[in-house]
């Protein structure tokens, strides 16, 4: 079981706190169903009163790092990390690398082709508008973070058009996932964003062609990914964040490999 040292007053005791007992779970010191120490063993390790621990706990708790178990077996246990709120922390789920570009790259190449395949099918024509009046948009809009957004909001379009419920759900959260990656990492004058790809695309589905649609679309998705994945290695860098000893590297291999 890991200790904790005594903190140093900086910001707020209690915060001090919730920093620790986070670093410790992102970096795998505390596992997934592992207890913490008791409230009074953490305030001897940290050197502070059991109201801050209290308070501390409180903050973990709603940030989605504990569950709070009653009982004689009760106490504070770590939950599942991919429970946590979606943006909350997720700088520190990439710097802990329990998110990593890998993760999205096998989400997206799964499901884009198809997705792409499907909508160049089905697409009404009030959908492919929409996609029209959304590409003319990347024009005039001139801010990097907000051309970001509609570039996600393409791909949900064409998950929305693609006429699977299941599919659309599925790709408002893989872009989600990669609107914020792409937020947290990316200073606002990288461009990472080929946008004539979302043209071609929209023409292969105009065409109703599936096949050339999944094609361009497992491209787009392709290099994104990887223009990703520099970013990921450049703000790690950037960060000094140390990767943990169970961090397996050939994950990193498996992109360049597809």
């Amino acid at each position: 079981m890991a200790d904790f040292k005594k903190i140093k007053r900086s910001t707020s005791l209690y915060e001090d706190v919730v920093n620790e007992i986070k670093k410790a779970i992102l970096s795998g010191k505390y596992k997934t169903g592992e207890a913490l120490p008791s409230e009074m063993e953490l305030a001897r390790q940290f050197g502070v009163s059991r109201p801050v621990i209290r308070e501390g706990i409180r903050v973990l708790q709603s940030r989605g790092f504990l569950e709070i178990r009653r009982g004689i077996t009760g106490g504070a246990f770590v939950r599942e990390l991919y429970q946590l709120p979606f943006m909350e922390d997720f700088a520190d789920l990439i710097r802990y690398r329990r998110v990593k570009v890998d993760d999205l790259a096998r989400a997206r190449l799964l499901l884009e082709p198809e997705v792409c395949r499907l909508a160049a099918q089905n697409a009404s024509q009030k959908s492919l508008r929409e996609m029209q009046t959304l590409l003319d948009s990347y024009a005039v809009i001139k801010e990097r973070d907000k051309l970001d957004s509609l570039y996600a909001m393409f791909h949900r379009l064409v998950g929305r058009a693609c006429g699977n419920p299941i599919y659309s759900i599925i790709m408002e959260n893989i872009m989600d996932f990669t609107e914020s990656f792409i937020k947290t990492m990316k200073p606002v004058t990288t461009i990472i964003h080929n946008d004539s790809d979302h043209d071609e695309i929209l023409e292969a589905f105009r065409q109703r062609d599936s096949e050339k649609a999944a094609e361009v679309g497992t491209r787009h998705a392709m290099d994104i990914l990887r223009e990703m994945k520099k970013l990921e290695d450049t703000y790690l860098e950037l960060l000094g964040g140390k990767i943990p000893e169970h961090y397996d590297e050939d994950d990193e291999e498996d992109l360049n490999e597809e």
